[in-house]
């Protein structure tokens, strides 16, 4: 016993010595949170690891898990997502109707709780959403997802694009707890969407002219069950319960401490040492006797994918041959089976096999009698296609591999993503006989470098935002993130990506002519643009379907939930004694 307490401390301290290497004040202010008293999870304070540090807590700026995760506990929107399905947030109902030209359920009035407060106690309103979504369309916020709104509330791709003024975006508030907004066509997932941080709303007097205020405990007003009392770079970040929220008799915290633990290995002797109650970086390693051993860990299927982008627009990947022999290089059973080991699926396209077709059962994705993968877009998910890899690499003028230059993969610093890369990059040594240098940067660095188009070849994953294939194919439209730089036209603010791609206007149009139909029409639709991304262009390098592993520890915390797209819920968790 004595042993095993002493490994205990040893380990705590371990994890105490890299917090306080990272510490520092946010620069605007570090609150008033005394989150390094509460590292263990006692005063109610629940430990849980974030990971990476957020570029963003702006609802509207984010774009990236770590952010989500923390945005859905600060901010809260018309609906919350949650695992039972949809529920009410700041809206208490919701009514649909046809637009003044008769097309039915193209107009929401939306009518918020008179309870809902900012967490300094103001009253939120019609006009804080108001405000919040059209400050995502603003080309001037560099919202990059943007296309969320634009793409669905009528008048805002106008004004967005310079051709429309921002009094004819159909968002309205018609008094202080009412807000309607109408859209272009039905959108049958709209109501997802609000829950989602684009759609959530910020206070016009917090924001303008506040650079960094979303990680200042003093200029980071919130309107949902926890809110921001400390931010310390590298560190750290506290949340402490909301008084004002309008659901806090049922919140049971006294807060949140999110950790900034990258490497997985420390995270789980956290973990294990109990000082960590909630983590989702978990060693690949590990899966396995976790899986057989530990009760605490949960394995969920993920409405994710992971993939490989390609800079289209430098060499040698600008040449479509050489992307197909990079993509057909890969073996992906090995990859998932020998590295992964998490239960992984590989994968032969892009959308994951979570996300339904539009009869709302039907996998999106064309599986096998056994339920596996199976080859789809020339891709076999099974094995590697040397001899058609070797195929496409000479037809590129680079036979067996010589006079192929040099290049770089980009990966940000992880454990499981340096092992992922290690593995390809032999992969592509073996089979094709080339040489591929590995780099890798911090997470805040990464995401600079890969949206600026940084790279030759990236890692690239994706998690939807919302239950449905479209969340996974405007990533890569004109207007989307499109980490790949394959655009048919330029982008406001990316002056860097100055080639453009004719392809992706085809891309563009089959997403718009999706948004405008429904059922076997549309999944046709959606598969085409699929095809043209993954086959034809092979704009991106399909992996696999990720797995959502993490742990809970059970023993000292209870109603901890997760949103089907993967975000930590903490409203209803609750410390045991």
């Amino acid at each position: 016993m004595k042993a095993k307490k002493l490994a205990s401390l040893f380990l705590a301290m371990l994890l105490c010595l890299s917090l306080l290497a990272g510490c520092g004040g946010s620069g605007d202010g570090e609150g008033s949170g005394d989150g390094d008293q509460q590292a263990s999870g006692s005063d109610g304070i629940l430990v849980w690891n974030i990971g990476t540090e957020p570029k963003y807590i702006d609802p509207q700026l984010n774009t990236s898990a770590d952010g989500g995760h923390v945005d859905n506990n600060l901010f809260e929107g018309l609906m919350v997502d949650t695992r039972d399905g949809l529920q009410y947030g700041v809206a208490e109902s919701y009514d649909i109707s046809a637009n003044e030209e008769g097309v039915e359920n193209t107009v929401y009035t939306f009518h918020l709780r008179e309870d809902a407060k900012w967490s300094d106690g103001q009253p939120v309103v019609a006009g804080d959403f108001v405000y919040a979504w059209v400050r995502a369309c603003k080309p001037e916020t560099t919202a990059s997802s943007a296309n969320l709104i634009f793409d669905y509330v009528k008048g805002a791709k106008e004004f967005y694009n310079g051709e429309g003024a921002i009094e004819d975006i159909k968002i309205e508030a018609v008094d202080e707890h009412t807000l309607r907004v109408e859209l272009y066509n039905p959108v049958p997932y709209f109501l997802n969407l609000t829950a989602f941080y684009t759609y959530m709303p910020v206070r016009e007097d917090v924001v303008e002219g506040q650079v960094g205020w979303d990680k200042d405990p003093a200029t980071c007003i919130s309107n949902g069950p926890f809110k921001l009392a400390e931010y310390k770079i590298g560190s750290h970040i506290l949340m402490e319960k909301n008084e004002h929220y309008w659901d806090a008799d049922n919140v049971k915290l006294a807060g949140v401490k999110g950790l900034m633990i990258q490497e997985a290995t420390t995270a789980m002797q956290g973990y294990e040492a109990g000082d960590i109650q909630v983590n989702g970086n978990i060693p690949q390693e590990d899966i396995p006797k976790l899986l057989a051993e530990d009760p605490n860990f949960y394995s969920d299927p993920s409405m994710s994918s992971a993939f490989y982008s390609f800079n289209v627009d430098v060499e040698p990947t600008n040449d479509v041959n050489v992307r197909k022999a990079l993509t057909l290089a890969i073996d992906r059973k090995q990859l998932v089976e020998q590295v992964l080991r998490g239960g992984e699926v590989p994968a032969a396209a892009y959308v994951p096999p979570s996300f339904s077709l539009s009869d709302g059962t039907t996998s999106f994705r064309e599986l096998g009698a056994d339920g596996k993968a199976v080859k789809e877009y020339g891709i076999d998910p099974w094995a590697a296609q040397v001899d058609e890899a070797q195929a496409y690499l000479a037809a590129a003028g680079y036979p067996g591999g010589e006079g192929f230059p040099e290049i770089e993969l980009l990966y940000n610093q992880s454990e499981n993503d340096k092992k992922i890369a290690e593995a390809i990059q032999n992969m592509w040594k073996e089979n094709l006989g080339i040489t591929v240098n590995l780099r890798s940067e911090e997470w805040g660095t990464f995401i600079s470098s890969r949206y600026n188009g940084n790279f030759v070849i990236c890692r690239g994953n994706w998690g939807g935002d919302y239950n449905d294939p479209m969340t996974m194919m405007d990533l890569f439209s004109s207007y989307g993130i499109n980490y790949s730089q394959w655009r048919w036209a330029p982008f406001a603010d990316r002056e860097t990506d100055t080639v453009m791609n004719p392809a992706n206007q085809r891309y563009d149009e089959l997403l718009i002519a999706a948004g405008k139909t429904t059922g076997t029409e549309r999944d046709q639709l959606l598969k085409e643009a699929e095809k043209l991304l993954v086959e034809e262009e092979a704009v991106i390098l399909p992996l696999y379907y990720p797995t959502d592993a993490y742990v809970i520890d059970g023993a000292k915390v209870m109603g901890v939930d997760k949103a089907p797209m993967g975000h930590w819920i903490f409203k209803n968790a609750e410390l045991i004694d």
